[in-house]
C-alpha cells in the first residue's frame, strides 16, 4: 500500500505528464497545419483553385504576407473566424479582394500577428495573391481603436491593406475591445 505522500507525488507526476503531452500534441498539430497550409498554397498558385489544407478544413489559403524586417512569412486564410485564426491570419470575407481593393486581415496578437508589436511606419511588407504576383506595401499608419467607442475606420474604395489584432500585447482579457490597426498603402 502506498503512503499518502507517495500517492500524491505519483498523481502529480501523472497529471504533469498528461499536461505536457497535451501541450506537445497541440504544438505538433500547429506545426503540421503550417506544412499542410504551405502545400495547399503551392497547389493554389499552380492551379488557381481554392485548395483546402486538409479535407475537413473550412478555410483555405488566399494569400501570403512577408515582413522582411521581422523575418515574418505568413499564409493568409479565408475567413477571420476563430477556427481559421487558430492556424493563421484570416481575410475578413466582407473586405475586398487581396491586392486589388481594400482588404482587412485579422490575426491573434500572441501568435501570428505578434510581429505587429514591433512594426514601424515606413516598413515594407509584401503581399502575394493567388495569381502569384507580389504586391509591395508600406506601413502608413498605426493606431489603437476602442471598438466600443468607434469603428476601425477602414478606407473603402482605395487600395489599402489593414492588419488588425487585439491590443495591448502580452495581456489576457476576455472582454478586450481594443484593436491595433496597421494601415498599409501600395508602394
Amino acid at each position: 500500500m502506498f503512503k499518502p505522500k507517495v500517492l500524491i507525488s505519483l498523481l502529480l507526476i501523472a497529471a504533469a505528464t498528461v499536461g505536457f503531452s497535451n501541450a506537445a500534441w497541440i504544438t505538433l498539430k500547429a506545426e503540421l497545419a503550417q506544412v499542410l497550409i504551405k502545400k495547399a498554397w503551392s497547389e493554389t498558385l499552380q492551379s488557381g483553385a481554392e485548395v483546402k489544407p486538409w479535407q475537413w478544413a473550412d478555410t483555405w489559403p488566399v494569400g501570403r504576407i512577408m515582413h522582411p524586417d521581422s523575418n515574418t512569412d505568413l499564409y493568409i486564410l479565408e475567413g477571420a473566424q476563430g477556427n481559421a485564426l487558430a492556424f493563421g491570419p484570416g481575410r475578413h470575407i466582407n473586405a475586398g479582394e487581396l491586392g486589388s481593393e481594400t482588404s482587412v486581415i485579422g490575426g491573434h496578437k500572441d501568435t501570428h500577428f505578434a510581429f505587429l508589436k514591433k512594426v514601424n511606419i515606413g516598413d515594407a511588407l509584401q503581399l502575394q495573391t493567388r495569381d502569384g504576383v507580389w504586391h509591395p506595401y508600406r506601413i502608413s499608419a498605426k493606431r489603437v481603436v476602442d471598438t466600443h467607442k468607434q469603428a476601425l475606420n477602414v478606407q473603402l474604395n482605395q487600395k489599402r491593406l489593414y492588419l488588425v489584432t487585439c491590443y495591448p500585447f502580452h495581456t489576457i482579457a476576455q472582454d478586450n475591445h481594443l484593436r491595433l490597426v496597421v494601415e498599409l498603402k501600395p508602394s
